[in-house]
């Protein structure tokens, strides 16, 4: 009885374990049906990605997480393009240039007052 049990365990341990991984890498893919023709405030854009496929698309993302897309030879696109990367070069020099610590001053001038 204990052997029976003892292997049925051990089958529900195997089977729970083979099977977790079932479902868990879902691929995120995003893709678009249709192409907004009027621009987007890019002070809303975060990010955007360039998907390539059936049809061709810039996805851009809002600050709330809205996926919208549009078409990449669109001029408002394109100015948005560069806008999103201009905001993210300049926040990314901002990060290198910042101080991380508190220098001291390597002179050694002392004044003696008397």
């Amino acid at each position: 009885m204990r052997l029976l049990l003892l292997t049925f365990l051990g089958a529900c341990c195997l089977t729970t374990y083979s099977v977790e991984g079932v479902g868990t890498e879902a691929l995120e893919e995003s893709f678009c049906v249709s192409l907004r023709t009027q621009p987007l405030p890019v002070q809303r854009i975060k990010a955007y990605t360039i998907r390539e496929g059936i049809l061709k698309a810039v996805i851009f993302v809002t600050r709330r997480g809205v996926k919208i897309c549009a078409d990449p030879h669109a001029k408002w696109v394109k100015a948005a393009i560069k806008t999103v990367d201009k905001r993210t070069r300049d926040r990314k020099n901002m990060t290198e240039t910042s101080p991380t610590r508190v220098q001291r001053s390597t002179s050694s001038t002392m004044t003696l007052s008397g």
